[in-house]
């Protein structure tokens, strides 16, 4: 037998030790015996156990250091059958609570049906001493999910998948994973498991599955609609989608319009006759619809009572408050009371948190019940602490729910059906608000409930689809007050002006000796990369008397290359966490998580379950952890596959082993992840970006996430072109026009 031109060989044997292992690509190193014969064999062979007998196939080499070793190429392997290494294989660790003692006494009384027993009757296993029936029940729960997701690591390597999507393709399919990705191997490209077109397209044809079928013509349609999805489109041009696909696919175009058809003839699609160049999948085509003839419903309201006496209240309040209030801001206040909608949009330092104050108090004393919210953990945070009232995510103030007979589909239990007893609605940060979520809370408004969406209209947009708060503001529908003065207290503060400065398309001004904005050139990425990491070890701490892990944020505008996000997070967690006798760590697709690292949640996960406790003692317990919260990871448990993360807001979540890639490295993150928080230091690393990230808005939202120090590190040329440069990524959005169609304008 030959693999690659190679003379394949065959060792089998009793696996008698893991020597090592990296469970997230199943490469293993284990000692084999055969007899009185021993070997060390090489290769990928995912969750393998001691106690297991093996047949590999492969070769003989020789390691410089360790000697001869069998690099395996294939591994079949059956489950133990005598009783030594059934106990050795049971007490591997892979059951909590399962060890030796406990082991040798099941093999004892069950001898070779032990596993049968675990598996299929566990409640047997009661008449052991010491097992309960809650812990025979809980060991054969832990001995089947393992044999699932052996056969599954197994399975994945049959079709060529990374063994990193093995629990995903377990969780999403269970036993039927087989039969699903023969019968349509485009499946696994489900958010769920997040595989690409071209990755399901070879499993494809390994499967016989012919390259013009519709079906895979389909597949690639969908794939480039998702895609720009996730890229912030609520719809895609088609003929942008027509060329995509047939990039993918490599098939002529008639083939791929016709599969486009196909696709809109079952209503996989959605395509409007009135824009017949536009492709929407269902859920945002609504999505944008509702929120345009909502919007326009809820701004035909007006009550202009709360108006009544307003510049005297707001004499009185200046004088009790010991502030002073702009004749913008005033119209911001006025048309907050007399408007059904109404967006207040200006830059930092410019009087939006004195705003969203003032509007509060005004509704309390009028029995108004009023509502605070923003898009993230941080931003609610923030907005709670400077304005002094309550405020809660979007998603807690909606109330997340779930349908049971649905696969435990997340929804939101605050709806039409049940709204939310609010009269008014504050959402601050509004500009971080997509199509989906906006839908969502409108759909939990009563009727005639006032909504003031306030933000930065020139920060970036928001992650998620669509770009609601520049819709609404260039639609002319809706109420917009602009705020444009920066007052006293921010007039210090060369961020402030800074920042307003690059919004006008001029250059920042930098400080020499004492300030809170600097920068520092730098040419090449590796010299960018010692600055960064000399700046947040020893120059700001030592100079300012910031903490790093508590005080300071690198902010980069990518992901990849020396300057990005994966590899600025390599170098700073080797900086400020590096690995230790001692400290547990668990690598899990390539990335080592330690006790202490600073991480993110990077997906929206309703299902995740929390526990707070406050400063009284008192235990909070709820469910949901969201897209760009971050924490630190207090706790790593290797025996029973765990993790603990408290998050910035003190909630604290657990995560097993399989559901790590819900979370990243946080020691440095993207321009886009920052959005909505806020930070006491941000460090800026600006070299070798790409073109298309050299924009305006993006420098402008990363500046503006520092309350007291900005260091920028980089290319002086990069800088001037991202200050000149207003011509960002184009994002398809038709709700503007919507909102234009309707034809009532205020």
């Amino acid at each position: 037998m030959s693999h690659k031109g190679l003379t394949m060989e065959q060792v089998s044997g009793i696996v008698k030790s893991i020597i090592f292992t990296n469970e997230s690509n199943g490469y293993t190193v284990c000692e084999v015996r055969d007899g009185r014969k021993a070997y060390t064999l090489v290769g990928t062979m995912p969750m393998l156990m001691p106690g297991e007998s093996i047949t590999a196939m492969g070769e003989w080499t020789t390691h410089p250091e360790y000697g001869r070793q069998f690099a395996v190429f294939q591994c079949k392997r059956q489950a133990p059958t005598e009783s030594e290494e059934i106990e050795r294989y049971l007490s591997s660790g892979f059951i909590k609570g399962l060890g030796p003692s406990t082991a040798r006494r099941i093999v004892e009384k069950f001898g070779k049906d032990t596993f049968a027993v675990i598996q299929s009757e566990p409640l047997r296993l009661t008449g052991i001493k010491g097992i309960t029936p809650e812990k025979a029940l809980a060991f054969g729960q832990a001995f089947s999910e393992h044999e699932a997701m052996r056969g599954m690591y197994m399975l994945v390597q049959k079709f060529g998948i990374s063994s990193l999507y093995a629990a995903k393709i377990q969780k999403k399919f269970g036993d039927s994973a087989e039969r699903e990705i023969r019968e349509n191997p485009y499946r696994l490209m489900d958010p769920d498991i997040g595989l690409s077109f071209r990755t399901c397209d070879s499993i494809a044809m390994q499967l016989g599955i012919e390259p013009s079928s519709e079906f895979r013509l389909k597949s690639a349609i969908w794939y480039v609609l998702y895609n720009s999805v996730l890229n912030g489109h609520t719809y895609y041009p088609k003929d942008e989608l027509i060329r995509e696909a047939r990039k993918l696919t490599g098939v002529p175009e008639e083939l791929i319009l016709n599969a486009f058809d196909a696709l809109f003839l079952e209503s996989s699609i959605h395509v409007e006759r009135q824009h017949p160049d536009r492709v929407y999948i269902h859920y945002l085509f609504e999505a944008e619809r509702y929120c345009a003839r909502r919007l326009t419903t809820l701004n035909v309201f007006r009550d202009t009572s709360l108006a009544d006496g307003l510049d005297e209240w707001l004499s009185d309040y200046e004088r009790k408050n010991g502030i002073f209030l702009d004749e913008n801001q005033k119209t911001a206040i006025e048309t907050a009371l007399k408007s059904g909608v109404t967006v207040i949009t200006g830059g930092p330092g410019t009087g939006k948190t004195t705003i969203i104050k003032a509007l509060i108090e005004i509704f309390e004393e009028h029995g108004i019940k009023v509502m605070l919210c923003a898009p993230t953990g941080r931003a609610a945070k923030r907005i709670s602490e400077t304005s002094g009232y309550e405020a809660k995510t979007v998603h807690r103030l909606l109330e997340v729910a779930y349908d049971i007979g649905q696969e435990d589909k997340a929804y939101f239990s605050r709806n039409e059906e049940n709204p939310l007893d609010a009269d008014a609605i504050i959402m601050d940060e509004a500009s971080m608000i997509d199509i989906v979520i906006m839908s969502a809370l409108l759909k939990a408004m009563k009727p005639g409930t006032r909504l003031i969406l306030v933000g930065d209209a020139d920060q970036l947009p928001s992650v998620g689809p669509g770009k609601v708060l520049s819709d609404i503001i260039e639609s002319g529908a809706i109420p917009v007050v602009k705020l444009d003065r920066i007052f006293r207290q921010s007039e210090k503060s060369m961020i402030t002006v800074n920042a307003h400065r690059i919004n006008h398309g001029l250059e920042p001004i930098f400080c020499e000796d004492e300030g809170d904005f600097y920068f520092i050139p730098k040419r090449s990425p590796g010299e960018t990369v010692k600055a960064v990491v000399e700046l947040c070890a020893r120059q700001i701490p030592e100079r300012f008397g910031y903490d790093f892990m508590r005080d300071i944020q690198v902010l980069t505008p990518m992901r990849k290359g020396e300057t990005g996000v994966n590899n600025l997070n390599t170098v700073l967690q080797q900086q400020f966490n590096p690995p230790c006798e001692g400290k547990p760590e668990k690598v899990a697709g390539g990335i080592a998580y330690r006790t202490g690292d600073r991480v993110m949640q990077i997906k929206n996960d309703y299902s995740r379950a929390w526990m707070h406790m406050d400063p009284q003692g008192n235990l909070e317990e709820g469910m949901g952890v969201y897209n760009g919260d971050t924490g630190i990871i207090t706790y790593v448990d290797l025996k029973n596959r765990i993790l603990t993360v408290k998050y910035d807001d003190r909630r604290i979540c657990e995560y097993t082993f399989d559901s790590l890639d819900d979370l990243e490295h946080a020691y440095a993150i993207t321009v886009h992840k920052s959005q909505g928080s806020e930070f006491p230091v941000v460090v800026i690393p600006l070299v070798n970006v790409p073109s298309m990230l050299v924009y305006r808005n993006l420098l402008y939202t990363a500046i503006t996430r520092a309350r007291e120090l900005v260091v920028i590190v980089g290319d002086p040329g990069i800088l001037r072109r991202m200050v000149e440069n207003t011509n960002e990524r184009e994002r398809y959005s038709g709700l503007r026009e919507r909102l234009c169609e309707q034809g009532i304008l205020y």
